[in-house]
């Protein structure tokens, strides 16, 4: 397969590289040291083993994700046994408001490990809690600690007419005594798949554990027979959701995903000139703290290197010039939408950097360039793979020259 393309109307002579297209790795050398499960274009997932990329949904971008844990030791719900055997640390209970919970039993559905659950019965009062997904003491946490819980759902047959869906996040203190935590992530979706999600910190003194529970608020008086499927409940220490993790089939552990760690090294490295662009998307805004890396171009370290990200706490996108550990200059055209694709250019020389998001106002620059450019990393924005994107790139364009200005308009402003 020939992955260039000539640059009509450039330089004589010049091409740029494909180094990364839609379902394709093109250039790049893809490492994750663990396997991760991979959305389909059909509200489904895959499983992708070590060292495979994932190209997610109907675009077939590739998703970069770093490094998370699911701390649900049971996101398969075995164990579970009907009418009423919970799965293993988990206790799957109706609470006295006159609906009963039966369970029906395990299942799956595109590629989900996935459990079938009946409410019936008149309701008396205007709430019923699924309680918990895990032990009280099962999960280790502490006052002051940001979670993210998560669970997809969707009803099968029923009558419709409950107030709420919400998933909930509940610390308990060294004696098991139950304390404030968060609920939200309101949804049941009647048709298809839809996943409620909640972040938030712990802020109740003396929090020692943590669980996750599932609050269903239903309209007292009302007669309700109701079957619900559950899958991939999540509790991630993390400021926003990432995508499910199971651990192996037989395995009651806690399950860890690896970070995605694409890298092109071109023989010879990265000349003094140069322009890339990108096509991505981001679902989320950017936390206090860390950015959300697109790509940088480095000598193997954060030291010496040329970077696009959406700048943390935010929804910036920067492009960032350092030499030895000194941002030199920084270059911000616009915000990206999270969940809307966008295309940025970015193009060096020597005392000559500029950077164009969308077809926009190029923002440009003079500083030196940092020595020693060897390699890009791909949807990070450190070598710690700290600072990933959490989001998926559809495309990476590069030309080994500084293209004019009129150019990065035209290329960040394409389709």
């Amino acid at each position: 397969m020939n992955l260039s393309f000539p640059l009509i109307g450039a330089l004589g002579g010049g091409s740029a590289l494909r180094v990364l297209g839609p379902d394709n790795p093109g250039r790049i050398a893809f490492s994750r040291a663990s396997t991760a499960m991979n959305p389909t274009d059909s509200s489904g997932f895959i499983a992708a083993a070590a060292d495979t990329p994932r190209f997610s949904g109907s675009a077939r971008r590739l998703l970069v994700e770093g490094a998370r844990t699911n701390m649900i030791r049971n996101p398969r719900f075995e164990g579970a046994a009907a009418p009423s055997t919970s799965p293993s640390y988990a206790n799957l209970t109706a609470t006295g408001n006159g609906l009963s919970l039966t369970i029906l039993g395990t299942t799956a559905e595109a590629g989900m490990p996935c459990l079938d659950l009946l409410l019936s019965g008149t309701a008396t009062s205007t709430g019923v809690l699924i309680p918990t997904f895990e032990n009280m003491a099962g999960i280790p946490a502490a006052t002051g600690q940001t979670w993210t819980a998560g669970l997809h759902i969707r009803q099968l047959s029923g009558t419709a007419g409950r107030v709420s869906s919400r998933v909930e996040v509940r610390p308990s203190d060294a004696g098991n005594t139950v304390l404030n935590g968060f609920q939200g992530g309101d949804t049941i979706a009647n048709a298809g798949w839809a996943r409620s999600t909640v972040t938030g910190q712990l802020t109740a003194t003396g929090a020692a554990f943590v669980r996750l529970n599932w609050r269903i608020t239903y309209i007292s008086g009302v007669t309700y027979n109701e079957v619900i499927r559950i899958a991939f409940p999540t509790l991630e220490m993390a400021p926003f959701a990432s995508s499910p993790m199971l651990p192996p089939a037989g395995t009651l552990a806690a399950a860890e995903r690896a970070a995605d760690t694409p890298v092109w090294a071109p023989p010879g490295g990265f000349g003094p000139q140069g322009t890339v662009v990108i096509k991505a998307m981001l679902p989320q805004l950017a936390v206090f703290g860390a950015s959300q890396g697109l790509w940088q171009i480095d000598d193997g370290t954060d030291q010496n290197r040329l970077q696009l990200r959406n700048t943390s706490a935010g929804s910036a996108i920067t492009g960032v010039v350092d030499i030895n550990g000194v941002t030199v200059a920084t270059l911000s055209p616009g915000n990206m939408t999270p969940g809307t694709p966008f295309r940025a250019a970015f193009a060096w020389a020597p005392g000559d950097q500029a950077l164009c998001l969308g077809g926009g106002a190029v923002q440009a620059t003079g500083a030196a360039l940092p020595p020693g450019l060897a390699r890009m990393l791909l949807g990070h924005a450190s070598t710690q793979l700290n600072r990933a994107a959490f989001g998926e790139v559809e495309l990476v364009d590069y030309a080994p020259t500084r293209l004019p200005n009129a150019f990065l308009q035209a290329m960040a402003a394409a389709a």
